[in-house]
């Protein structure tokens, strides 16, 4: 037998609860265009948790933030307890349902649930994108205890701004964070859209996520010499911007050997800049993931190798930093079973997957168990601006995730 709709109101209503809710995020940050930015640690970040805050409020429940920035909605008190939610910031000029859908959905599901047996909370995690800083889920990873003030204090923004002194102007102090994510957590669960085309493809309406890929977010700096551009012989040229260019090709090489490894180089500095001067030094970013831990440090190191060679026979100075590194994360089975019988239950076409995107999930799995469900997102496009979800979908699966959290909260009480 199927579960009753969420709060036992109609699923349009849902849909255009969430419908609206995620348009009036959409204004924090919005552009014209339909992107929208919210960066880690900035006003619009914190006003997006504001009205979070403000909406679960009005459902009855209990906020607080903690000094990393995460906003916590207690809607039943109780340890053990259920946690759901996702994130609120965004890429620069990023879509409007990346992370804010996971949010709506679990605001959705926690207001609908009629009396449970442990203690229900919404999360609204701070900076999982690592636009700003070069390293993602960074409000997750300081609730876990898994990011130190030393690992913070070495990250910086295009502008060299730290991690502390960005959320010190937003009145947060991320240092003082005391870690919360602990065996008091019965269960995760996170919504997420899919970023990715296996749903549609599939025809599937919910994915059950097994596995997280892990990132490694690597930075080069190259060093060659500036000099004019037309009185400098090419024998005589230490072209910085030339080896930075072998080396982003190399990258895409590196990951095409293997067949679960993704590589980008997403960001590059060029100095002088000018189109009469040999570039004399370049900064670039290496972003390379996989859900193999062993052919993340494989490619990883390969990448390293390769940069040493091409600077070495070019007679380049090169510099090199490893920004983070987060292993692949393999979620537990018996979350994901629950969500699975609740699909078949309702006759729900659904689809096994791995993430190759990182998430707020992947880090709580490492102190509690976790569990994600992704829903389509039109032509799989996401950190854009034309990201595109279904409302109803999104409805749909905040209902999944109310059920499961039913079935899970009756079968730990009887254990």
């Amino acid at each position: 037998m199927t579960e009753p709709p969420i709060g036992e109101q109609s699923a349009n209503a849902s849909a255009k609860r969430v419908r609206e809710r995620l348009a009036e995020l959409a204004t924090i940050g919005g552009e014209g265009g339909g992107g929208v930015t919210r960066l880690a640690y900035t006003e619009a970040e914190r006003e997006a948790h504001r009205r979070f805050a403000d909406w679960a409020t009005l459902e009855g429940a209990r906020c607080h933030v903690d000094p990393a920035g995460n906003t916590v909605a207690i809607f039943r008190d109780g340890a053990p307890y259920f946690l759901i939610g996702s994130h609120l910031d965004t890429v620069m000029h990023g879509g409007r349902y990346d992370g804010a859908a996971g949010v709506v959905a679990a605001l959705e599901a926690a207001s609908a649930l009629s009396e449970t047996r442990h203690g229900v909370r919404v999360v609204a995690f701070a900076a999982e994108e690592g636009a700003r800083f070069g390293r993602p889920t960074i409000g997750s990873s300081l609730a876990a205890g898994v990011l130190n003030d030393l690992g913070l204090g070495a990250l910086r923004d295009a502008d060299g701004v730290t991690p502390a002194a960005a959320a010190a102007e937003v009145g947060l102090s991320p240092t003082e964070t005391q870690p919360w994510l602990d065996s008091d957590v019965a269960c995760f669960f996170e919504l997420h859209i899919e970023q990715g085309r296996q749903l549609e493809s599939g025809a599937a309406r919910i994915g059950l996520v097994d596995a997280i890929a892990g990132s490694v977010r690597l930075q080069f700096e190259l060093t060659g010499r500036a000099d004019h551009s037309g009185a400098t012989p090419m024998r005589m040229r230490a072209d910085a911007l030339a080896a930075a260019s072998e080396l982003v090709l190399a990258v895409e090489e590196i990951a095409r050997r293997h067949r679960s490894t993704v590589a980008t180089v997403g960001r590059v500095q060029v100095r002088p800049n000018s189109v009469t001067t040999i570039p004399g030094h370049v900064m670039l970013w290496v972003d390379l993931r996989d859900v193999d831990p062993d052919l993340q440090r494989r490619a990883a190191r390969q990448v390293l190798e390769t940069a040493m060679d091409i600077t070495e026979a070019r007679g380049l100075h090169m510099g090199s930093r490893v920004l983070s590194e987060q292993p692949p994360i393999v979620l537990p089975a018996w979350p994901r079973a629950i969500l699975y019988d609740d699909c078949r239950a309702r006759n729900l076409t659904y689809r096994v997957l791995s993430s190759g995107a990182g998430h707020d999930a992947a880090v709580v799995a490492r102190r509690a168990p976790a569990a994600m469900l992704f829903i389509p997102c039109v032509d799989g496009v996401s950190h854009s601006p034309r990201e595109q979800a279904s409302p109803e979908d999104i409805a749909l699966g905040a209902e999944v995730l109310c059920s499961a959290l039913r079935r899970t909260d009756a079968i730990i009480a009887s254990q």
